[in-house]
C-alpha cells in the first residue's frame, strides 16, 4: 500500500502539464490561422487600392505599398501590368519561443472596366 501513496498527485500533474502544452499548441495555432487572414486581407486591399491608383494615373505599387503597410504587413512583390495589380503581401507574427512565423499572400484586382459586357 505504501508504494502507491502520491500516484495520484504524479498523474494529476502529467494531465495538467499535458493539458496545458496542448492549450499553447492550439493558441498559437489560432494565431498562426489569424496571421494568415491578415496577409490574405492585407493583399487583397493592396491590389485593389494599387489597381485604383493606376486608373487614376498614380503609382499603382506605391499605393499598394501604403496600403499594405497601413495593415500591418509588408508589400513582398508588386506587378502591374496596365491597370491590373498582382501584389503578395506578407505578414509576421511577434516573437514567439525566440522566433518568428511569416505568411505571405498573393492577390489580384483588375478595374470594373475589364469586365466582359
Amino acid at each position: 500500500m505504501r508504494r502507491e501513496c502520491g500516484v495520484a498527485t504524479v498523474s494529476a500533474l502529467v494531465v495538467g502539464v499535458l493539458l496545458l502544452v496542448l492549450g499553447v499548441v492550439g493558441w498559437q495555432l489560432a494565431e498562426l490561422i489569424g496571421l494568415r487572414h491578415e496577409a490574405r486581407a492585407a493583399a487583397d486591399l493592396a491590389a485593389l487600392a494599387g489597381s485604383q491608383a493606376s486608373v487614376e494615373g498614380e503609382d499603382g505599387c506605391e499605393a499598394a505599398r501604403e496600403v499594405a503597410r497601413e495593415n500591418d504587413a509588408i508589400l513582398a512583390d508588386c506587378r502591374m501590368d496596365a491597370d491590373v495589380a498582382t501584389v503578395t503581401a506578407r505578414a509576421e507574427s511577434p516573437r514567439w519561443w525566440g522566433g518568428r512565423w511569416a505568411v505571405e499572400q498573393r492577390a489580384r484586382a483588375a478595374p470594373v472596366s475589364y469586365l466582359e459586357r
